[in-house]
């Protein structure tokens, strides 16, 4: 029996190729993602290790806050702290280190470096052996007008050793001559970041708080191991500094384990779209086999018919599973090389340098590409080939295939307690449940809707058929009929398009409420006529004195900063807004439900409503507040406001952060103005023109703000696209299958009359209503999704769900232009059959 499966298996080639293709897909994306992921972590771990090879110890503040979602900040270290390390037994030099926010200008006035893309850094260049860089040309900076910048900014910013180079950072604008140039171990800059070095007093004054660095890194004499150095160090340190003391090997080991973060995170976020991409597949393949179970009827009723048992007859499907699943797999992991490389192009398009020389395969990448891509064209084949073990001895008498089609009595009671428990599922996570809860309830929601498929594929193909029929006459009639034959079929093979278009739907309807939402939040608190906005999300910004600088600009009349900065409320890490409420009034507004606005003072905070209410907070209420550097600030609520979503749940005031080491910046500076004449161009003179931030008028910025939800979701579409190629494969075989199916009915319709263009619209038009089907389908199931996620946020202050209309209608028209294409081969196939050879077939 094995030996029959592997030969009726390579006896079907171009069945065999198609229906692998599914899986090749799938795990094409799958193993390029554990390669590209192999690569960098390996590259980095390399890296750091030689970066790293002359730190023995490394001190750093013990304070520290974990940043909401991801990260962490740490307070600043006093550089009158460096004798003490320097003097401790085992030390033989030691260094500052700075990694703050810096950001280079090119001599075109614009910023190197991309946008939201790699870091860009301030820090220390220093003789120190300990120092983590190497002068390749020229030599170390010296006093507050010089600096030194590495390789790959000079390369791209076409900078030479001597050169007047503007840097903006924390404490404003300013000019320096370019002294040299370094490098960064063996490379010209770390994941494509651009750092620009001085020397430490200038680095601290211009990038932290004069007096202050990040850290310190030691060197050893040799004379005693790494932990016996970082006691050492750590027993002369005076406790109240609130110092920690690291080895180099851990400090190395975090370096790369935040990496490592990042980049999980990345992969996580690719993994989970192969995962949708090989479930989609798997409805191919489940499909594929129950049509040639239903083909090969005789063919198996003649093997039960002379001996063969049940067992062997499933075996023998399986066997086919097993091989389309190891082949695919293979060539998927295969295509994963070139997948990988793309990926790493695309990473180096967005700034993102990788060091390497070439990728890192490791064996369990392939292992685990063909094992999932195995597993589950076995467990997509299970079903298929029970089936083709029950079928009786007798049906070899019959002339043609059948697939069956129950009643759907049974499918219908399993759809609803599927629904039922997914829509009790739901509703407890919008009464705040987990979210674990709220994904269970989405699958079991899918699950209902795409086990009625067969129950909903005919009245809906019928309806979607209508106005064809009308249209196109005789072959719309056909295609119409043919489409709802078999709704068990059209419902399979439509079910990867229904998925494919319900998760575009659903990010769509979220994006569009999200869009509208921040467009009205924005409309009703920015009460400005131009805005300044950093192109920074979550490192660096605008300097805090800019705000100050536009004020004094001729034509404007108020001008006021904002800003966010991450610290502990009550033990909790959050971000709070950081305004000045005198320059602030009239520009930013709250929309108060109590208290004063104005009343903000260096004692109080701000916050919503529904954050009151959800903690039982009242006004007076005194909140415990830790800033990064450990400072304890004890504030009282002085008011709260309606949440919506752009300005923070907490609002503080700058003064909060006098006299602490918090490193403060602008996100963002509100300006109104007299009107007058030439005020834009005063105005872009002193920000954008020296590199700080984009200069936009109230709808400019309103439109930027609220669209940039737009990038995040045409990557999401641009990954589910594998998805909608999966499905295009799918509608591709089952029309393949089907054409063969009914060749003999298309023989004698060629026979009495029927011309091949008649034959290529009517299979055209069946593609295309099966492909409608899912969309519409799909388009339901996502508007539901989107506003469940409108619905679960309403908390975070997107509470208002915006139906796409537009992107609704952009699906549609792609979902039939799916239907048309993937007809073509299948068509063309149909128009060259041979008539007299189908009308003999039996």
């Amino acid at each position: 029996m094995l030996r029959l499966a592997s030969k009726m298996a390579m006896a079907r080639k171009g069945r065999l190729v198609l229906t692998s293709l599914a899986i090749i897909l799938g795990t094409s994306f799958l193993s390029g993602t554990f390669i590209f992921s192999d690569t960098i972590t390996k590259t980095f771990d390399r890296l750091f290790t030689d970066v790293f090879r002359d730190v023995d110890a490394y001190v750093r503040s013990s304070s520290f806050i974990e940043v909401p979602f991801g990260g962490e900040q740490r307070g600043s270290t006093p550089i009158d702290a460096l004798p003490t390390v320097l003097e401790a037994p085992g030390v033989a030099d030691a260094t500052g280190d700075i990694q703050a926010f810096a950001r280079i200008i090119g001599k075109d006035g614009e910023p190197i470096g991309l946008d939201n893309g790699p870091p860009t850094f301030g820090g220390i260049a220093s003789a120190s052996v300990a120092g983590l860089w190497t002068i390749e040309e020229g030599r170390l900076p010296e006093g507050p007008s010089q600096m030194v910048m590495d390789r790959a900014s000079a390369d791209d910013g076409g900078f030479t050793v001597g050169d007047t180079v503007r840097v903006n950072a924390q404490s404003g604008s300013r000019e320096f001559e370019l002294v040299g140039i370094a490098s960064y171990g063996d490379i010209s800059s770390p994941g494509g970041a651009t750092f620009a070095l001085f020397d430490q007093p200038t680095a601290s004054e211009f990038l932290l708080k004069p007096g202050n660095v990040d850290a310190f890194l030691v060197q050893g004499d040799g004379s005693m191991s790494q932990e016996e150095l970082a006691a050492s160090i750590q027993s002369r340190l005076d406790p109240s500094l609130k110092l920690e003391v690291l080895t180099g090997a851990r400090i190395a080991e975090e370096t790369k384990d935040q990496i490592g973060q990042a980049i999980g995170f990345l992969t996580t976020f690719l993994t989970i779209f192969s995962l949708i991409a090989l479930g989609i597949g798997s409805f191919v393949i489940y499909n594929v086999f129950s049509i040639t179970t239903a083909q090969r009827l005789r063919e198996n009723a003649l093997l039960r018919a002379i001996g063969a048992e049940r067992g062997q007859v499933t075996r023998m499907l399986l066997v086919e599973a097993v091989a389309i699943g190891v082949v695919g797999s293979l060539l998927g992991f295969l295509s994963g090389i070139a997948i990988s490389q793309g990926l790493k192009a695309l990473l180096a398009a967005f700034g993102g340098e990788i060091p390497s020389q070439g990728l890192s395969i490791a064996p369990s990448a392939a292992v685990i590409t063909i094992v999932v891509g195995t597993v589950v064209t076995i467990v997509a084949a299970i079903l298929p080939a029970l089936r083709a073990g029950r079928v009786p001895p007798l049906a070899a008498m019959r002339d043609t295939a059948i697939e069956t089609v129950g009643t759907g009595r049974t499918r219908l009671v399993i759809a609803l307690v599927a629904l039922a428990a997914g829509g009790a599922a739901v509703a407890a996570s919008l009464a705040g449940a987990d979210n674990l809860v709220l994904g269970l309830g989405v699958m079991l929601v899918f699950a209902a809707v795409i086990t009625a498929g067969p129950l909903l594929a005919k009245p809906v193909g019928l309806g979607i058929g209508r106005p064809i029929a009308a249209l196109r006459g005789i072959t719309g009639s056909m295609a119409r009929q043919n489409a709802v034959r078999n709704p068990k079929r059209t419902a399979r093979t439509a079910a990867p398009v229904l998925i494919g278009v319900a998760l575009v739907t659903a990010f769509t309807a979220f994006a569009a409420s999200v869009r509208t939402q921040v467009r009205d939040a924005i409309g009703e608190q920015f009460r400005g006529d131009y805005a300044v906005s950093s192109p920074q999300q979550g490192f660096g910004g605008l300097p805090v004195s800019l705000a100050d600088e536009v004020a004094a600009v001729p034509g404007v009349t108020q001008a006021t900063g904002l800003g966010f900065v991450a610290v502990k409320i009550d033990g909790e890490s959050r971000f709070v807004a950081v305004i000045d409420p005198t320059s602030a009034s009239g520009l930013v507004d709250y929309k108060m439900v109590q208290g004063d606005q104005r009343s903000l003072d260096a004692g109080g905070i701000l916050v919503t409503q529904s954050r009151a209410e959800a903690k039982g907070w009242a006004l007076g209420d005194v909140l415990d507040v830790q800033l990064v550097d450990g400072t304890e600030r004890p504030l009282a609520i002085r008011g709260t406001f309606d949440a919506e979503g752009f300005l923070g749940s907490y609002v503080v005031n700058q003064e909060v952060f006098a006299g602490s080491d918090t490193t403060l910046f602008d996100q963002f500076v509100y300006v109104t103005t007299d009107g007058s004449e030439g005020v834009r161009d005063a105005l872009f003179d002193a920000t954008e023109a020296r590199g700080l931030g984009s200069l936009q008028s109230r709808d400019e910025f309103i439109d930027d703000q609220s669209g940039q939800i737009n990038q995040i979701l045409a990557l999401i579409n641009a990954l589910l696209g594998l998805s909608i190629i999966i499905a295009v494969v799918g509608i591709v075989i089952t029309l393949l299958l089907s054409v063969y199916e009914r060749r003999r009915e298309i023989g004698l319709l060629r026979a009495v009359g029927m011309t091949r263009s008649q034959t290529w619209g009517t299979v055209t038009w069946e593609s295309v209503i099966t492909s409608l089907y899912g969309a519409v389908s799909g388009v339901a199931l996502g508007i539901g999704m989107g506003a469940l996620l409108i619905g679960v946020l309403a908390d975070d202050g997107i509470s208002a769900f915006t139906l796409p209309i537009g992107g609704t209608i952009v699906i549609l028209v792609i979902s039939f232009v799916i239907g048309v294409l993937a007809a073509i081969y299948p068509a063309w196939r149909a128009t060259r059959t041979d008539i007299m050879q189908a009308i003999s077939t039996t």
